[in-house]
């Protein structure tokens, strides 16, 4: 059990490594809303976690054939800059108002990651107590 219990935290802990991460990119988004020719960054961190969650509870893939297709699945957080086109005359493609909801919905995640692994430290120390 406890072993799963650490894995667990260490899990949240890349959860809130990519968090902090896009948290940046959404500041560095906000802090040059209005630097022309700027182009929107983000993070695709939630996919990768995603993609780790499937990958634990689904049978491996195994390429037995260099014709096979390759898995597509991202296991790297990466920061990906956004050069789809602008609606502004300045070529800026930043919206304020998107990023603004942006980082509100990152700052939820974030805190709620905080409380599980909070909670998560507090079921192990609580177990530590109990066979004493």
């Amino acid at each position: 059990m406890l072993k799963n219990s650490f894995r667990n935290i260490d899990f949240m802990g890349k959860a809130l490594s990519g968090s902090w991460l896009k948290n940046s990119a959404i500041a560095n988004n906000i802090a040059n809303v209005n630097t022309p020719g700027y182009k929107r960054q983000t993070v695709n961190f939630q996919e990768v976690l995603q993609n780790q969650i499937d990958l634990n509870q689904s049978v491996k893939m195994t390429k037995t054939n260099v014709k096979h297709m390759d898995a597509n699945v991202p296991s790297e957080i990466s920061v990906e800059t956004m050069g789809q086109n602008s609606y502004r005359v300045d070529d800026n493609n930043v919206d304020i108002d998107v990023e603004n909801a942006e980082m509100a919905k990152n700052t939820i995640y974030y805190n709620t990651v905080v409380n599980q692994v909070n909670g998560q430290f507090a079921r192990i120390k609580a177990s530590f107590n109990i066979n004493k």
